[in-house]
C-alpha cells in the first residue's frame, strides 16, 4: 500500500508527474535543474535531472548518480540511458539525477563536498536549514526518494579506490518483507553475477543515513550498484550500468522486452574491511588485483611513513572476493582502504 501511494502523490489523474513545482505531461520529457536554495553565507546549488512520464501508467523508477562527485561511471551512464528512453514508448516514470552532488563533481573532491567536508552518503535525510551536503541530501529525500516505487542507487569505485568485480547490492533485513522482496528482485534483474547483501536494519530515519537505506526505510525499494574505479572513464565499467538500468526497466515492464537474468549469481552475506592506522604513503601489492579471492592472512600491500618507513602490512582480514583496495598512494589514518566480501553459504 506504500509504495502505491507514494506514486499517486507525485501523478494525478491525467497522468501529469510532478516534482517540484515541475510539471511532465504523460508522453513527454523534461531537462531541467532542481534547486537547493542558499542559506545565509553558504551557497545553494543545483542538480540536473531528466524526467521521461510515460505515456501508458506504470511505477516510477529514480536513478542517482553522482552522490560522490569522482565517481565517473555511473554519471556517463546516465547520458545514454537519458537518449535511450522515448516516453510515447514509456510505461510509468523514469527519474533520472544525472549528478547528485555538483559542489563535489566540479570541485573534483573524493568523499566529500568541498564547502562544507561532508559525505553525501552519509547525510540522509538531510536538512534544508544544514550545510549545502544537507541540503542537497533533504532535496533528494523529499522530491526524488519520496515520490519513487523504486530507486537505483549507482557509483563506481571512487578516485581512490579500484573496485572488481561490477556488483550490484540492497539491504536484505532492512525496509520490510515487501520492500526487500521487490529490492531483491530488482537487483537480481539488473544483471549482474555478483549481488551484495547489506545486513542489518535502522531504527529511525535519522539513523539511516545512507541514501538507499533512507529509501527503503521510507518504503521504497532500492538496490545499489558498483561499477568503475579509479575516476576512469571505460565502457566496460559504463555499459553494465547502461544495460542494467534497461534490465530493470524490463523486469518492471516499463519498456519492451525481456530481462537478461544470471543464471547463478554470487550471493556475498557479508563484508570485512581494514581501516587506516596512520597517515602516510600505500603501496599495493602488484600480486594481488580486486575480484581476486583471497585467503585470510594474504599480504594486500605496505604503508610507510612520507619518508619510506614501513609502518605496516596490511593482510586479508577475512577469506572471500576482494572488493574493493586502494589504489592510489595517499593514505589517512580511518580511511578504508581494503573491503573483502565473505561469500554466502
Amino acid at each position: 500500500m506504500l509504495l502505491i501511494s507514494i506514486n499517486v502523490k507525485a501523478q494525478n489523474d491525467s497522468g501529469v508527474f510532478y516534482i517540484a513545482d515541475i510539471e511532465v505531461n504523460a508522453g513527454e520529457t523534461y531537462r531541467g535543474f532542481l534547486e537547493v536554495p542558499a542559506m545565509q553565507n553558504d551557497p545553494g546549488t543545483v542538480i540536473p535531472i531528466t524526467i521521461h512520464n510515460g505515456s501508458s501508467p506504470g511505477p516510477t523508477l529514480s536513478l542517482i548518480a553522482g552522490i560522490h562527485g569522482s565517481e565517473y561511471s555511473p554519471i556517463l551512464s546516465m547520458q545514454k540511458v537519458s537518449e535511450l528512453i522515448d516516453p510515447t514508448e514509456l510505461a510509468g516514470t523514469l527519474v533520472i539525477v544525472h549528478i547528485a552532488n555538483m559542489p563535489a563533481f566540479t570541485g573534483r573532491t573524493i568523499y566529500f563536498g568541498p564547502q562544507d567536508r561532508k559525505n553525501l552518503n552519509r547525510s540522509f535525510p538531510g536538512d534544508l536549514e544544514g550545510t549545502v551536503t544537507e541540503r542537497v541530501a533533504h532535496v533528494l529525500t523529499t522530491e526524488i526518494i519520496d515520490k519513487s516505487d523504486y530507486m537505483l542507487d549507482i557509483h563506481s569505485g571512487d578516485a581512490n579506490e579500484s573496485l572488481r568485480p561490477s556488483y550490484s547490492a540492497y539491504y536484505a533485513e532492512a525496509g520490510g518483507k515487501e520492500v526487500i522482496a521487490e529490492s531483491r528482485r530488482i537487483a537480481i534483474a539488473f544483471g549482474l553475477e555478483t549481488i551484495v547483501q547489506f545486513a542489518g536494519d535502522y531504527d529511525s530515519l535519522d539513523e539511516a543515513i545512507y541514501t538507499s537505506a533512507q529509501a527503503v526505510k521510507r518504503g521504497v525499494a532500492s538496490m545499489d550498484v558498483e561499477s568503475g574505479e579509479l575516476g576512469m572513464i571505460d565502457d566496460s565499467y559504463i555499459n553494465p550500468i547502461t544495460n542494467g538500468v534497461l534490465n530493470v526497466m524490463r523486469e518492471l515492464e516499463m519498456i519492451a522486452g525481456e530481462p537478461y537474468l544470471p543464471t547463478n549469481p554470487l550471493f556475498i552475506n557479508d563484508r570485512a574491511r581494514i581501516y587506516s592506522e596512520h597517515n602516510g604513503i600505500w603501496y599495493a601489492d602488484p600480486l594481488v588485483k580486486t575480484g581476486d579471492y583471497v585467503s585470510e592472512g594474504t599480504a594486500l600491500g605496505v604503508i610507510t611513513d612520507y619518508h619510506g618507513n614501513e609502518l605496516e602490512t596490511v593482510r586479508a582480514p577475512a577469506s572471500g572476493v576482494l572488493l574493493i583496495l586502494f589504489g592510489t598512494p595517499p593514505v589517512n589514518e580511518g580511511d578504508n582502504i581494503v573491503v573483502v566480501g565473505k561469500v554466502m553459504n
